[in-house]
């Protein structure tokens, strides 16, 4: 196991409750990362260090720094955003194979729910700055807009790259309003009201078979697996993130 004490060189809000850490002086083994893996995190408290937490790297594996995006959740999380720059942290890995070769299929379906979408950020990443020409389709479900990041980067994204994002909003009544407001700017980045739903799938999937990945809540994961075998497709050709990792003691 790979275990380097880091610091935190650099933080961003990206909301209301969504915390970027950018983490520097990690070992030769996070050099070596893929794109989609995770590490473990160490806090210092009370002149103790906390137990281990597993969170996403959302960078690119070839960014020099270290990035992991942290949504507030309990008392562990809830320390992040308070971090100073500088700050000692314990790092651990690279961990994972959610996303393992996903490079090697031509046309890949991600699905994403809320902060799950942070592997997707790293492939995405990735493929950006080595100018991939694989075609992905980003389904990704909040509940506003309020409550995603990365937006701007996204669009960008969409005009470099073969890569349609499609905004899912439970609680948007207005989605269709916003698609039409972006479409000029942006006509690959789509606003659309609702779950995840199999006419939703439906209606943005690929014909041709495509390579599906899917991050998010086990509730969420749950119904999205439910309304794509409505559609007479085999749940189990989707690739799930799921951590098995656990801290040991």
């Amino acid at each position: 196991m790979n275990t380097d004490t880091a610091r935190v060189v650099k933080k961003i809000g990206e909301t209301r409750d969504i915390t970027s850490l950018f983490i520097d002086g990690y070992g030769e083994a996070f050099g070596k990362r893929r794109a989609g893996q995770f590490l473990t995190l160490k806090l210092l408290r009370d002149g103790a260090w906390s137990r281990p937490h597993p969170f996403t790297i959302s960078c690119a594996p070839e960014d020099p720094l270290l990035r992991v995006t942290i949504k507030k959740l309990g008392e562990f999380t809830s320390m992040i955003p308070d971090l100073e720059e500088g700050a000692p942290v314990i790092v651990s890995g690279p961990y994972g194979l959610f996303c393992k070769d996903i490079d090697a299929h031509k046309d890949i379906v991600m699905i994403a729910g809320g902060v799950g979408i942070t592997p997707f950020l790293s492939v995405l990443r990735h493929f950006r700055n080595i100018h991939a020409d694989n075609r992905v389709l980003l389904l990704w479900s909040n509940r506003s807009m309020e409550d995603a990041f990365a937006v701007e980067e996204l669009a960008e994204m969409s005009r470099e790259m073969p890569l349609r994002v499609v905004h899912n909003l439970s609680r948007e009544t207005e989605a269709s309003a916003l698609s039409g407001y972006a479409k000029q700017a942006y006509p690959q980045v789509y606003y659309e009201p609702g779950r995840c739903s199999r006419d939703l799938i439906r209606k943005y999937l690929p014909a041709a078979g495509p390579a599906m990945f899917l991050c998010g809540p086990p509730p969420m994961q749950d119904y999205v697996l439910g309304e794509i075998a409505a559609l007479d497709m085999d749940p189990g050709i989707v690739q799930k993130e799921s951590f098995t990792w656990k801290a040991s003691g």
